[in-house]
C-alpha cells in the first residue's frame, strides 16, 4: 500500500479546485441564463433547491464512504477499503435511480407546494424534470468521488470536474442561445447541458476506478456490513444536510412573500457565496480525511491538533475573501444583472457574510472532523435544534414581522451558523470522539 498523504495542503488544493468547478457548473446556467432573463434565473434557482433535497439522499452512501475508508486505510486494511467503495456505488445506484423517477413524476407538484411564483412556474418544471433524470448519475458520482477521495487521489476527480464543465458551457452556450443553427432553448437548453455534463462524468469516473482502484463497477457487490458502517454515518450526516435543505426551502417560502425580486437577488447571492464557503468546505474535507487516517491509526491527538490547524486556514482565507467582496460588491453582482432593485438588495446584505461564513467554517471543519471519528449522532440534534429554532422562525420574525426583508433572512442565516459552529467546537473540544470504535482492527 502506498504512504499515505496527510500534509493538508496536498490533500485540499484538488478539493478546492473540484469544489470550485463543481460550483461553478451550477453558476455558468446561472450566469448564462442572466443573459436570457431575470425570470429564467429565478426558475432555476427554485428548481436547484428541491433537486438539492434529492442530491442530500443520495449522499446518505457517499458521505459514509469517506469516513469508512479512510479508517480502514488508516488501519492498513486496503481490501476492506475497496470492499466499502464498491459497496457504497452499488448501493447508491439504486438509490439514485428511485429518486430520478420520482423527481420527473412529481416535479411540478413540487414546485407548487413550495409557492413557486406563476411568472416561474412552467421554466421551473421544464428545468427539475430534465435535470431530475440526472439524480441517477449524481448518485454515482458522489459515490465514485469519495472513493477517490479516501485513497488520496482527489487530482482525478478534479481532472474530470473540469472536463464536465467545459462539456457544460458548450452545450449550454449552444442551446441557450441557439448558437450553429441550434434553436434557442433558455432554460431547457440549460437543463440539458447540465444533465449532458454529469451523465459524461461518470463515464470517466468508472474507467479511471477500473484503471486506478481496480474497482470494476459493473461486477461489483453489497457487502452488508459494510453497508452498515456506512449508514451508521451517512445516515445522521445525509439527515443534517437534508434538515439545512428543507430550513431553505421554508425560507424560500418566506422570501416568497417578500417579492420576486427579492428570491432573484437571494438567487444571485448564494451563488456568489457558494464561492467563499468551498473554501472552507474543501479544507474541511481535507481535514477530515486526514482525521479519518489518524483514527485508524490510533492517534487521536494526531487527529485533534490538525484540526484546529485546519480551522485556522479556512478562517483567515475567509474573512479575506469576504472583505473583498464587500469591497467590489457592485461590480461583481452587476455580472449577474443591471437591475437597480436587484443589485441594492444583494450588496445590503452581503456585509453580513463576513460573520455567516465564519460561523460556516467552524461548521464545515468540525463537523467533518467529527463524523470522520465517528461522532454523528451531536451535529443532527444541534442540526435541528438550531436551523428551525434560529434559522427558520427568525427569517420569519425579522423578514415579516420587523419588515427588514432579505437583510432580516440574512441575519437569521448568520445567528445559525454562529451558534452551531460554537456548539460543534465545544463538541471537538470535548473529546468523547477519541472513544468511539468504527471499524474492526485485525
Amino acid at each position: 500500500m502506498e504512504k499515505l498523504e496527510k500534509n493538508i495542503y496536498r490533500i485540499t488544493w484538488p478539493i478546492l479546485v473540484e469544489m470550485m468547478f463543481f460550483t461553478l457548473l451550477g453558476t455558468v446556467d446561472t450566469l448564462m441564463l442572466s443573459r436570457y432573463s431575470d425570470t429564467a434565473v429565478g426558475s432555476v434557482g427554485v428548481s436547484n433547491q428541491i433537486l438539492f433535497l434529492f442530491g442530500i439522499i443520495v449522499n446518505v452512501i457517499a458521505l459514509g464512504i469517506v469516513v469508512v475508508a479512510a479508517q480502514y486505510l488508516g488501519a492498513k486494511q486496503v481490501q476492506k477499503a475497496k470492499d466499502t467503495i464498491a459497496t457504497g456505488i452499488a448501493s447508491n445506484f439504486i438509490i439514485g435511480l428511485f429518486l430520478s423517477v420520482f423527481v420527473i413524476t412529481l416535479g411540478k407538484q413540487l414546485l407548487i407546494l413550495v409557492g413557486t411564483d406563476a411568472t416561474l412556474l412552467n421554466d421551473s418544471v421544464t428545468y427539475i424534470r430534465i435535470v431530475g433524470m440526472s439524480l441517477v448519475f449524481i448518485a454515482l458520482r458522489v459515490s465514485l468521488s469519495n472513493g477517490f477521495r479516501s485513497f488520496g487521489k482527489p487530482k482525478v476527480v478534479m481532472i474530470i470536474m473540469i472536463i464536465g464543465n467545459i462539456v457544460n458551457i458548450i452545450i449550454n452556450a449552444v442551446l441557450i442561445y441557439g448558437l450553429f443553427g441550434f434553436p434557442q432553448l433558455g432554460v431547457m437548453g440549460a437543463a440539458i447541458g447540465t444533465l449532458s455534463s454529469r451523465i459524461f462524468m461518470v463515464i470517466l469516473l468508472i474507467i479511471a476506478a477500473y484503471k486506478i482502484l481496480d474497482i470494476k463497477v459493473f461486477k461489483i457487490r453489497i457487502h452488508m456490513i459494510h453497508l452498515k458502517k456506512l449508514l451508521f454515518v451517512g445516515i445522521p450526516a445525509a439527515t443534517e444536510n437534508l434538515m439545512w435543505n428543507i430550513a431553505q426551502v421554508l425560507i424560500i417560502v418566506i422570501v416568497n412573500k417578500i417579492s420576486v425580486e427579492a428570491l432573484i437577488a437571494r438567487t444571485y447571492i448564494y451563488t456568489i457565496l457558494s464561492f467563499i464557503y468551498i473554501f472552507s468546505f474543501s479544507f474541511a474535507s481535507g481535514n477530515a480525511i486526514i482525521v479519518g487516517y489518524y483514527i485508524g491509526e490510533e492517534a487521536p491527538e494526531k487527529a485533534f491538533s490538525h484540526t484546529l490547524k485546519a480551522l485556522k486556514i479556512a478562517f483567515g482565507l475567509v474573512i479575506v475573501i469576504t472583505l473583498s467582496l464587500n469591497i467590489f460588491s457592485k461590480q461583481v453582482i452587476g455580472l449577474f444583472t443591471d437591475d437597480d432593485l436587484i443589485i441594492t438588495m444583494a450588496r445590503s446584505v452581503l456585509y453580513i457574510a463576513i460573520f455567516l461564513e465564519l460561523g460556516r467554517s467552524m461548521n464545515f471543519v468540525f463537523i467533518q472532523a467529527l463524523r470522520s471519528a465517528g461522532d454523528t449522532v451531536f451535529p443532527v440534534i444541534m442540526a435541528i435544534i438550531s436551523m428551525f429554532g434560529i434559522n427558520v422562525v427568525f427569517s420569519y420574525v425579522f423578514a415579516i414581522h420587523f419588515e427588514m426583508g432579505l437583510v432580516g433572512v440574512f441575519l437569521a442565516g448568520m445567528l445559525d451558523e454562529i451558534i452551531r459552529g460554537l456548539a460543534m467546537a465545544f463538541r471537538w473540544y470535548q473529546r468523547k470522539w477519541s472513544t468511539i470504535k468504527l471499524i474492526e482492527v485485525e
